[in-house]
Parts: C-alpha cells; sequence; structure tokens
C-alpha cells in the first residue's frame, strides 16, 4: 500500500479499536498526517520529491522492519507497529512466548490490505534478520545487547533497553496525589513510563501517607499477579517492616488483606528498582537532584512526570538523563511526536534522496 493517504485513512479506524484506544489514546486522521508532516517536512513526503532548503528531497521507508516486543505492556507492540504502518513498511513482530493477547486481538480488526503488512513470530531466525532494513528492538540491556550481535551493517537499529521513571513533587501535594496514583496503577507499573520513586519537597512522609490513601481509592482494577510477583511484593513488605521498627527513616502502608499496592517511605534519595505492582517509594526530594544523589540507576531514566507542571521547573531537569518532562497525571500517556528514548519515531527510520 503506497499511498499515504489512502494507508492513514485506513489506519485511523484501526486506532479507534478499544484494545489500541486503551494504551495509546484517542489517535485520528488529522494526528496521523500532522505526525509525518511534522517529523518529515511534508505530508507526502513519502511519495514526492520537496524542496528542504536548496536541496529537493525525499524520504524512503525501510522496506521491512523487525519489531522485537517485550511483553510488560501491550503498548510497545502497538506503539512500535503503529510506527511501521504509518509509513507503509512491512512489518515483522517477534512476540515473547507467551504472547500478548491485548495485542493480537487488536491486529484480528485490521481489514485485509492492511494485515498484509504484518507478520508475526516467536521464534526469531536468522532469516528475519536477513529480510529487515530497520530494527526496532525493546527488552532488558542483556537482550538489546544480544540482538545487536547480530545486526548487520545496513540495518536500521534502534534499541530501548531498561528503563524507569520517577516524579517529583514540588508543591499542592494533595491535588498531587490521585495523579501520582494513576501513573503508578496504570498497567500495573510494567511500563518503562511508570515511575518507581516519587520525590517531594514539602513534607515527603506526609504525602506517602496521602497517596496510600488515592491509591486505596483509585479506580483502575489492579491486573493478576503471578505468584513470583506476589512473592516478591510480600519479601519487599517483610524487609521494610524490619528497617521500619528499627528505623524512623522507614515506613510502610500496605493495602489491607491483598498485595494490591504498597507505599514505602524512604529518607535516602538513592533511586533503587521498585518490585512493580503498585509498589512504590516516596523520598524526599534533595537539594539539587542529581546523578550522584540518585545513584546508578538514574542512568536509566525515561520520563521525570512533575507536579505543578511548569516550563521553569522542568527545565532545570534536562541536565538528567530522561528525554521526558511531563505533567504527573500523564507518565502513561506520551505524545505521538515524543522521542522515546531521544530517537524521533518516524525520522530515525527513514533515509532520504536528495537533488541538487
Amino acid at each position: 500500500m503506497t499511498n499515504t493517504s489512502a494507508r492513514l485513512q485506513i489506519i485511523a479506524k484501526v486506532c479507534q479499536h478499544p484494545n489500541f484506544t486503551a494504551f495509546m489514546g484517542d489517535v485520528s486522521l488529522k494526528d496521523l498526517n500532522a505526525w509525518i508532516d511534522t517529523e518529515l517536512g511534508h505530508p507526502n513526503a513519502l511519495e514526492n520529491f520537496h524542496s528542504r532548503g536548496s536541496l529537493l528531497s525525499k524520504a524512503y521507508a525501510p522496506q521491512t522492519i523487525l519489531h522485537i516486543v517485550s511483553g510488560n505492556t501491550p503498548h510497545t507492540a502497538i506503539q512500535s507497529l503503529l510506527r511501521g504502518l504509518v509509513l507503509g513498511s512491512y512489518n515483522i513482530i517477534k512476540l515473547p512466548s507467551s504472547g500478548i493477547p491485548v495485542f493480537e486481538n487488536w491486529l484480528t480488526s485490521f481489514p485485509k490490505s492492511l494485515r498484509e503488512m504484518v507478520e508475526t513470530t516467536k521464534d526469531l531466525t536468522d532469516e528475519h534478520f536477513s529480510r529487515a532494513d530497520a530494527i526496532i528492538a525493546t527488552g532488558s540491556d542483556s537482550t538489546i545487547l544480544a540482538i545487536q550481535k547480530r545486526i548487520l551493517p545496513h540495518h536500521i537499529f534502534i534499541p530501548h533497553g531498561h528503563k524507569i521513571s520517577i516524579s517529583i513533587i514540588y508543591d499542592d501535594p494533595l491535588t498531587a496525589a490521585p495523579l501520582a496514583a494513576k501513573d503508578v496503577s496504570l498497567f500495573n507499573q510494567r511500563g518503562c513510563l511508570s515511575p518507581h520513586a516519587i520525590y517531594v519537597k514539602t513534607d515527603a512522609r506526609d504525602f506517602a501517607k496521602q497517596l496510600a490513601c488515592a491509591l486505596e481509592n483509585d479506580p483502575h482494577t489492579p491486573e493478576p499477579l503471578t505468584l513470583s510477583e506476589a512473592g516478591a511484593i510480600s519479601n519487599l513488605r517483610e524487609t521494610t517492616r524490619f528497617a521500619a521498627a528499627n528505623s524512623d527513616s522507614v515506613q510502610l502502608w500496605e493495602s489491607a488483606e491483598n498485595l494490591d499496592w504498597t507505599v514505602i517511605y524512604e529518607a535516602s534519595p538513592k533511586l533503587h528498582l521498585s518490585c512493580l505492582n503498585r509498589c512504590i517509594y516516596v523520598k524526599p526530594l534533595p537539594e539539587h537532584l542529581s546523578l550522584s544523589e540518585l545513584g546508578s540507576e538514574a542512568q536509566h531514566l525515561s520520563s521525570i512526570a512533575i507536579h505543578p507542571f511548569t516550563p521553569t521547573l522542568a527545565e532545570p531537569l534536562t541536565a538528567l538523563p530522561a528525554h521526558r518532562i511531563c505533567p504527573l497525571g500523564q507518565s502513561q500517556s506520551p505524545s505521538l511526536l515524543w522521542h522515546h528514548d531521544g530517537f524521533s519515531p518516524l525520522a530515525s527510520l527513514v533515509k532520504w534522496k536528495d537533488i541538487g
């Protein structure tokens, strides 16, 4: 399907499927056209040569994109495939062995012309790599390293390795608590945009208590836990209870009679991984939020959600490795135009030919 306008009209219809909107929000035909126009400089940049300064230029999409997706949330697979469809590429989707039912169900809504642009597999072979012109890979750093060893010289390679996110509350904690609870609750905290810790400029211990109340009343239903996930939460709670009994620098709030949510106040600013599934650390905001204060995990920052959200508060945070600073409550709802790990979603995948 070579015509961009016709293709986007079909894509816009499958973007109305509930499995899509649950993770990507409302995406209209106007949004898709604006996406191409913004990143490639013209809505027909993939069809014709257009003036770019002193040159005439045309964008060429990869003929085939290999998407290697993780199973932590369907968002990754949906977002990655959308990029390939918009560009008009053929798409090979390497799914995890357990599959991604929400994503696979979305594919069943595709008309034949769109479905013919997608191939799914649970086995990753050398043939898949040899067929691909571009590879988008999401997973742990060890997974990304293993994939990188199979990259060929002609490949465009877009890696998305281990990432975590944080939040910062500068003021207005009463308004912030339900917004923070939403960010923690969505997708059971399993995505790279989910916060692992919340730093509070006002009274952090008091905010932890407010967050616990907000999580108790959050409308998002927790997803079922595996036995290992349940065991990790139970172990975390026991370890925290022991620490709290021996130090007033730690305090625990937990859901009663279930493992739905866990809030841990820690005086130390050091960032470390949550065991996910609505387990969140709340910490006092240090005077200078820096890599030295946060520790080695801060190298993996993806997003920083702040409240209140203003450019004045956001700009100093650009010294940290995170590529996205957003309003609290919107951690899990990035724009189509966001630069995931610093990459332009569409522009990073195309190559150009110039006349002039």
